[in-house]
């Protein structure tokens, strides 16, 4: 962060797949922009972009999309 503004991202998802997953395209749309409700949300949904759920857990990427989401709200308060 530089200031309200996030200078760079990652976002990496643990237990979404058999190793830690880079959301490239969520961390990619956060980069050089200002932090904001909108933003994040936009992120959040950026994050989960292409999910292919298993017929048991799709639920997941509704719960992947609130933890990104949270995740980034607590860290725009941080900065």
């Amino acid at each position: 962060m530089d200031g309200s503004t996030v200078s760079s991202a990652r976002v990496i998802l643990g237990h979404v797949a058999p190793t830690p997953w880079a959301a490239k395209k969520a961390g990619a749309h956060l980069a050089g922009k200002q932090m904001s409700e909108g933003l994040i949300q936009q992120a959040a949904e950026a994050a989960v972009d292409g999910a292919k759920p298993l017929s048991d857990n799709a639920y997941k990427v509704q719960l992947t999309r609130v933890v990104v989401r949270r995740a980034l709200l607590e860290a725009s308060q941080r900065a």
